[in-house]
């Protein structure tokens, strides 16, 4: 299971962040039963992004059942953060430095966008609370075609 961090500014843009793989993302980390999610996600913003966060000020936005290309599934809650204290995206040091932090509209995200993201951001536009992705669609064993 794991959290991805939902941050909007005050202009409504969204904060992704560059992943290990040159991906953008969300900033999300893998949950573990360890802490409680919200703690976990509190302790998460502070250490990588640098901001703080109350517990009270995160809210549960999405949910998303998937499943990975080595065909684990998993589930992936996306936790809006409705107040914080710091700046989470840090302009780079140097004109050459590629940025591992920006603020996007959520309608065009930088390229190239992780694949789940890319599923998931429609679906925080449009309020949707849950989505499947990478399911492979099966037909209903009774729905099999009549031979011809």
């Amino acid at each position: 299971m794991t959290a991805h961090a939902l941050l909007i500014d005050w202009s409504g843009r969204v904060l992704l962040i560059r992943t290990e793989t040159g991906m953008w993302a969300l900033p999300s980390t893998i949950l573990t039963f360890e802490m409680q999610p919200y703690r976990q996600t509190v302790a998460f913003l502070r250490q990588t992004l640098g901001i703080e966060v109350a517990e009270r000020d995160l809210l549960l936005a999405h949910v998303s059942a998937h499943r990975s290309v080595t065909g684990l599934a998993g589930l992936g809650l996306v936790v809006s953060v409705g107040h914080w204290v710091g700046q989470p995206a840090p302009t780079h040091t140097s004109a050459s430095e590629a940025p591992t932090r920006q603020w996007c509209a959520p309608g065009q995200p930088p390229a190239p966008l992780a694949a789940w993201d890319a599923a998931v951001l429609p679906a925080l536009l449009t309020n949707t609370p849950y989505a499947e992705i990478g399911w492979i669609s099966r037909p209903a064993p009774n729905s099999a075609r009549a031979p011809s």
